[in-house]
């Protein structure tokens, strides 16, 4: 299992647990719409069970999804929480459009 991020290095890094539960939540909640998580991630989506102790991991995504976020998650999780789903559709349809070609 490929562990992406967890909220808590984020937390423990001295970051607003608010606002990192928020990004998480955006970034799930994002991926969900596009089709990219797993059963078990969509399970935490249902569940609405998003907290600081919260992994994004490859066990909670699609094979497109983990592809996607290990060329692009480090640039998008560093953006404000209110651009971020911005920024992953920026992402993302970059990463649809170099798949592609």
């Amino acid at each position: 299992m490929k562990i992406f991020d967890k909220a808590t290095w984020h937390i423990d890094a001295g970051e607003n647990k608010d606002e990192v539960i928020q990004k998480f939540k955006k970034v799930f909640y994002y991926l969900n719409t596009h089709n990219l998580l797993s059963k078990d991630g969509k399970e935490i989506i249902d569940l609405n069970i998003i907290d600081s102790s919260i992994s994004l991991n490859s066990k909670l995504l699609t094979e497109n999804a983990i592809k996607f976020l290990e060329i692009y998650y480090d640039k998008v999780i560093k953006v404000d929480t209110n651009d971020i789903e911005m920024k992953l559709d920026f992402y993302y349809k970059q990463f649809l459009e170099d798949k592609e070609n």
